[in-house]
């Protein structure tokens, strides 16, 4: 299943990404704009008081490229085909996302801000179509034909194929992207049930001994191709506010609690919504989707070039997208994750 909607690896490298990429063919990702030079930066250059993000500063590659000044040693990543790096793909025995054109089992047509992250000791337990808890809805991939693990159960998978008396807690980062597919599947749910079985997660994590987080909030559903139809943009944005309100009350809650442990949220709404709302030559379209997946061996090709596109699907972002987003998570990790007085952050 494709994730959409409001809401917004095993321990071995060998399960983290598809078993085999000898047969992918990687024309339909134009590598040339993974240069040296900033993806954000280079946006920049043609949108006049891009803000976003991180402190309402313009975002810019100016972070130190040293990996030895990042405070975290591991990098633990739950969710869904938003952060899917090929465990979707794999359970699926190579039938979901179809590749080519997805580009070697992510929902995507390049590399995703997980690959472009560029930090030390990522693990990434993503699967697309994942719920926050199959428990509270069961997910599945490939047009629901083949369940898959939810977050609260990716989590526990996590730390079953860990030993948690060698784990270091004080330098162990877990990021948590998920929630749209629990209302995709169960349309009559409402945010905050949704939110509150995301921060289940949270829980579950702070038991087992979790002390630094970083949650995504929720992508703008007025702007996604898939909603245009399912209700009108005010609604949806509606929608988008009351799901981002209710994790920010939820974190505040957590946050009291556990003053020891820093919770982040990622502000993913700003970040999408800024590229939307900012046409330049960065990107052409912002409001189509350049394929149309129609089935399992079908993909409809309605662009030359999804580069200059945002959605790459009706549901999923471009890999030029996701640098965006790459860049922006590793400034915020490089430069301001931090304790304040408080303890808590909203970015």
């Amino acid at each position: 299943m494709l994730v959409g909607f409001v809401f917004i690896c095993s321990i071995l490298i060998s399960q983290c990404h598809p078993t085999s990429t000898t047969d992918l063919n990687e024309k339909y990702f134009d590598e040339s704009f993974l240069s040296s030079t900033s993806l954000v930066q280079r946006f920049l250059n043609g949108v006049d008081n891009f803000k976003h993000f991180i402190g309402e500063k313009l975002i810019h590659r100016d972070y130190p490229e040293n990996v030895e000044q990042f405070r975290f040693k591991n990098v633990v990543i739950f969710g869904d085909s938003y952060s899917d790096d090929g465990n979707a793909y794999r359970v699926s025995k190579h039938k979901w996302p179809l590749v080519p054109p997805y580009y070697r089992g992510r929902f995507c047509n390049g590399p995703i801000w997980t690959d472009q992250l560029k930090v030390p000791g990522v693990l990434n337990y993503a699967y697309g179509g994942a719920t926050t808890d199959n428990n509270f809805v069961q997910g599945s991939t490939a047009i629901n034909t083949v369940k898959v693990p939810g977050v609260r159960q990716q989590i526990e998978m996590y730390f079953n194929q860990s030993n948690s008396n060698k784990i270091d807690f004080a330098r162990t980062l877990y990021i948590i992207w998920a929630g749209s597919n629990d209302f995709l599947f169960q349309p009559t749910l409402t945010p905050t049930k949704i939110i509150a079985s995301l921060l289940n997660g949270v829980q579950d994590l702070l038991k087992l001994g979790a002390k630094n987080f970083l949650i995504f909030n929720q992508i703008p559903a007025q702007y996604v191709p898939n909603l245009q139809g399912f209700a009108p943009a005010n609604v949806l944005s509606e929608l988008t506010n009351a799901s981002n309100v209710a994790l920010v009350t939820g974190i505040k809650e957590i946050q009291q609690k556990n003053s020891q442990t820093l919770l982040n949220i990622f502000d993913i709404t700003s970040i999408i919504s800024k590229a939307v709302q900012s046409k330049s030559d960065y990107f052409k379209n912002t409001t189509a989707n350049c394929w149309n997946p129609v089935n399992l061996t079908t993909v409809l090709n309605f662009c030359g070039n999804p580069e200059k596109f945002v959605f790459l699907d009706t549901l999923h972002l471009t890999s030029r997208m996701h640098g965006l987003i790459a860049d922006a998570i590793r400034q915020f990790l490089l430069t301001s994750f931090e304790v304040n007085s408080s303890g808590y952050y909203i970015h």
